[in-house]
């Protein structure tokens, strides 16, 4: 996937942040970092691997947010490295994955955001990016090559926020200007390749909110 579309993706994210910071209390930004783990068919081509997300959001109502998230995932293929030597060739043969999501859908919140902790589930719609990069090594000489494959795909996911400060104007204001959280979630993750074999994975991560 082109670096233009991944710049636009992270950009469209920062953007919604921004403009809905009109309103104090309403809008806000997370980082996420955690796991994405490989399930079904899917466990058999990829091994857990390091992940990241970017999410904005806006407070629609007390009991529900918007949210649009870019997730990043770093995973290497299902065992390691592959060395061959034959008739005085040295191969080597490595596989890197990197996954790709851009999704958007609501947040419900099972008690509003004047609550210190804060239960929530969200199901959101979208776009899956799986890039394969392949390299092999002929006594030292590289050949590299990329598959890349798209699907859309559906999230479900359970989590927990705290809020561990606020920051008011006046003394006796009811909705700060600024508030830090602190998160846990987890999500399932279902993206359709048509005729291929769907990809499943479990994303794992704690989180770090700021919200205006």
């Amino acid at each position: 996937m082109k670096l233009r579309t991944l710049s636009l993706a992270v950009l469209c994210v920062l953007s919604l942040a921004a403009s809905a910071a009109a309103e104090p209390g309403a809008a806000f930004l997370e980082g996420r970092g955690g796991a994405l783990i490989p399930v079904g068919h899917f466990s058999h081509e990829q091994n857990p691997g390091g992940a990241y997300t970017i999410a904005a959001g806006y407070e629609f109502l007390p009991f529900l947010d918007g949210l649009l998230e870019f997730t990043h995932a770093f995973n290497e293929n299902d065992g390691d490295a592959e060395h061959f030597q034959q008739n005085g060739l040295h191969i080597k043969t490595e596989e890197v994955h990197q996954n790709f999501v851009v999704a958007l859908g609501p947040r419900i919140n099972f008690l509003p955001s004047s609550y210190p902790v804060r239960p929530w589930a969200t199901v959101k719609g979208g776009w899956y990016h799986f890039s394969n990069f392949n390299s092999v090594e002929v006594n030292s000489v590289g050949v590299f090559t990329d598959e890349d494959e798209d699907a859309a795909g559906i999230e479900a996911g359970l989590g927990l926020t705290g809020t561990i400060f606020t920051l008011y104007e006046h003394e006796n204001d009811e909705v700060p200007v600024f508030e830090m959280t602190l998160g846990l979630l987890g999500s399932y993750h279902h993206a359709f390749l048509g005729g291929r074999s769907d990809r499943e994975f479990v994303t794992t991560m704690g989180s770090l909110g700021f919200r205006f």
